[in-house]
């Protein structure tokens, strides 16, 4: 891996910081620019985790873990790293995986810092610069049998998927959050007759919008201070398929661009006078409804009706409970496997729980909690007592509305939800006052206060 940092040294001399880090999420190269405001030392993480340096990093919320996990790369997205000295950094950072031979081996994680010294136009990266430390184009091992469910509008997306393969259409991906649209994206891209070729995703939301034009089109030298002869996403996804997820969140001027694309497959870069054409096929995804987008002029009429040539609306998970027992055990396979447990089963009770509950946060939330529940979890089943608390606590609230809502006062009803959180609580941590306070995030005179208040126990 150092062989392979080294022999591409020379292309890192326009970023502000690097780390390379391994399968097993070991640090093995550090860099920075500028040790007075990173206030790490150049050997200070080698060979150490990169969750022991940035203790705050969730492997689910980490595109670096994303980056080892699936292959992918991911361009220009805003990540704020804390260190375990407490130091924070606000940066715009890439990952790009490191493969030998097909095999995952590591990620090249590169930043530009967000802070005075930077000129606000230079937050991006030049893509040109990933492109070369690419050894290979992104690609997803995600498939179709990915994709669990039993659900009939689920099985008509996954046989159109199929049907639709030798198609070059846009595509439309619309579901609320956590739902599962990016499992479809990859499941398309990978039927599709461009699965071998360029495939690049790029989350709108991710990046400031005054610096998404210049990522998607590229830039051309001198046409703002810095700027470097660069090319776009577009540029880069020629030939193959470019995801522009979280569309809803892109400023309209750049659909207005991104929209003679669509129509004459040409671009031009920032401050450029020649055009290029290109022949990139776009799969957008949003999390909102897309015809309330364009009455509420989020999203363009005229980019609207080209994107859509091709769309899968993806059900919510309360739309689909029959997909709960498969998903609940689809996640204890899983979380046995990378948890090193051998949790058998969950209790009647838990099944039911979950087959009550609403899932607002969709399988994301359906996936976390159970995660959750492993780490509670200290016997070889899953019991109410592993739930976080917040689960009984909404279904608890929603009996109380429905029965008595409508002749409570707010004030009641709030009362009503708080003394259930605390008796949960209360009941989860053995009856002990300073564990359940710290749970509840309250101090312990508090917490003894509204014991007396609501008479508990």
């Amino acid at each position: 891996m150092n062989k392979y940092f080294e022999k591409n040294l020379r292309l890192v001399d326009y970023i502000d910081g690097l780390m390379v880090v391994d399968k097993d999420f070991i640090i093995r190269h550090f860099y920075t620019a500028y040790p007075d405001i990173v206030k790490l030392g150049r050997e200070e993480p080698i060979n150490r985790s990169l969750f022991e340096i940035y203790p705050g990093l969730k492997q689910e919320d980490s595109y670096i873990c994303r980056a080892l996990k699936y292959g992918e790369s991911f361009i220009n997205y805003e990540q704020t790293y804390e260190d375990y000295k407490g130091n924070k950094m606000d940066s715009i950072s890439s990952a790009v995986p490191i493969k030998e031979q097909g095999e995952i081996i590591g990620v090249i994680d590169m930043v530009i810092y967000k802070c005075a010294h930077v000129d606000a136009r230079r937050l991006s990266f030049d893509t040109s610069l990933i492109a070369t430390l690419k050894k290979s184009y992104n690609s997803s091992n995600e498939s179709l049998d990915d994709i669990i469910s039993q659900d009939a509008s689920i099985q008509g997306i996954k046989e159109r998927i199929v049907d639709m393969a030798d198609s070059d259409a846009h595509v439309l991906v619309y579901g609320k959050t956590g739902t599962g649209k990016e499992l479809v994206v990859n499941a398309i891209q990978k039927m599709s007759r461009r699965k071998d070729a360029p495939f690049i995703k790029q989350n709108c939301a991710a990046i400031p919008s005054s610096l998404l034009e210049s990522i998607l089109f590229g830039t051309t030298r001198g046409s703002y201070t810095g700027a470097q002869d660069t090319p776009g996403l577009f540029e880069l996804a020629d030939g193959g398929t470019l995801f522009l997820d979280e569309m809803n969140s892109m400023e309209l001027d750049a659909q207005a661009k991104l929209l003679r694309v669509l129509e004459e497959n040409k671009i031009r870069r920032i401050g450029g006078k020649e055009e290029k054409k290109v022949n990139v096929r776009i799969i957008a995804a949003m999390n909102e409804e897309p015809e309330m987008c364009v009455e509420k002029k989020k999203i363009r009429a005229d980019i609207f009706y080209r994107l859509c040539v091709l769309r899968y609306d993806i059900p919510e998970l309360r739309d689909r409970r029959g997909d709960i027992p498969l998903l609940m055990e689809y996640f204890r396979k899983q979380l046995n496997k990378k948890m090193n447990k051998q949790i058998i089963a969950y209790t009647e009770e838990v099944q039911d729980i979950f087959y009550r509950y609403d899932w607002p946060g969709n399988v994301r939330e359906l996936k976390n909690v159970i995660e959750s529940a492993f780490h509670n979890n200290h016997e070889a089943i899953i019991t109410r007592n592993d739930i976080p608390n917040y689960i009984i606590g909404r279904l608890e609230l929603d009996n109380i509305c429905k029965e008595e809502g409508s002749r409570m006062s707010l004030s009641d009803m709030l009362s009503k939800y708080e003394i259930l959180l605390i008796r949960e609580a209360y009941e989860r941590n053995g009856c002990r006052l300073t564990q359940t306070a710290k749970e509840l995030q309250i101090s312990k005179q508090n917490l003894a206060y509204k014991m007396k208040k609501y008479g508990i126990k």
